[in-house]
């Protein structure tokens, strides 16, 4: 079989490790899943972490207010619980790039490290963002 065609394969999907000469593939990489956390201290304690996270997250939202302010997030891979804090904030983030790292595809290391993520307690970027990542990388193979 000379071409192979497919659509909607995370980053991740083992499809590219049974290629005999992956660097063939001509992948073309698209968007396909958008988050928009409603509820930021709901949406984080549903979620299950990769290591253990204690960090104060200043959430900015233009549009829903009550996302914005200050989130203590405690958790681990057990779960987690948010609770809003009057501690000093140990990374800021918009909401935007929170729904980015929110399913473990996009790194808080890498929107730091585009300016849209800011650490103001040492160690913590590197915390959650070990924290937030995941196994696999997250995909939706559904349109509609």
């Amino acid at each position: 079989m000379a071409t192979v065609e497919t659509w909607l394969l995370a980053l991740d999907d083992p499809l590219w490790f049974l290629l005999v000469d992956p660097r063939a593939a001509q992948p073309r990489i698209s968007d396909n899943l958008w988050i928009r956390l409603l509820d930021v201290p709901t949406a984080l304690a549903a979620r299950r972490y990769s290591a253990p996270v204690d960090v104060v997250l200043e959430v900015t939202d233009e549009r829903l207010p009550a996302n914005a302010g200050r989130w203590r997030l405690v958790g681990g891979a057990d779960g987690a619980q948010v609770t809003r804090a009057d501690a000093s904030a140990d990374l800021s983030i918009d909401v935007r790039e929170l729904g980015s790292a929110y399913l473990g595809g996009v790194s808080l290391a890498a929107l730091a490290g585009a300016g849209l993520v800011t650490e103001h307690a040492p160690g913590a970027l590197r915390q959650a963002a070990v924290a937030f990542g995941w196994p696999v990388l997250p995909v939706c193979s559904w349109i509609w």
